[in-house]
């Protein structure tokens, strides 16, 4: 039996710098989202084949000369990247999942907000 995840996430995300939130959304293999300083978040999710979590591919769009949880600022055209990285089945109770992002590691604490009424 497959694992959902589907439902509504708050990210408590901390940097070298500063901290940081971000609201997700995981549906049926698409997570969505946005930040507090006005990041965009769109990807994928999916099964590992071994059951042993789940891989998020994401595109992160930030916007212009804003400063990041890592301490660097965006320049006036913004920023874009792809980051990936695992979620362990057990996630939620983590105290963080460790994510390699471009302009360096983030820490995010995940808390599932509420299911999806599908």
């Amino acid at each position: 039996m497959k694992t959902s995840i589907n439902g509504f996430y708050a990210a408590y995300i901390t940097g070298s710098f500063q901290q940081g939130f971000a609201l997700l959304v995981f549906r049926n293999g698409i997570v969505a989202g946005v930040d507090v300083g006005g990041g965009k978040y769109d990807g994928t999710y999916y099964d590992g084949a071994t059951g042993e979590g789940f891989t998020v591919k994401l595109k992160v769009s930030l916007p212009p000369n804003a400063t990041l949880v890592q301490g660097v600022t965006t320049g006036p055209q913004g920023d874009a990247s792809e980051i990936s990285f695992q979620l362990p089945v057990d996630f939620l109770a983590k105290p963080f999942i460790r994510v390699d992002a471009k302009h360096g590691p983030v820490n995010a604490k995940i808390v599932k907000l509420r299911e999806l009424n599908e």
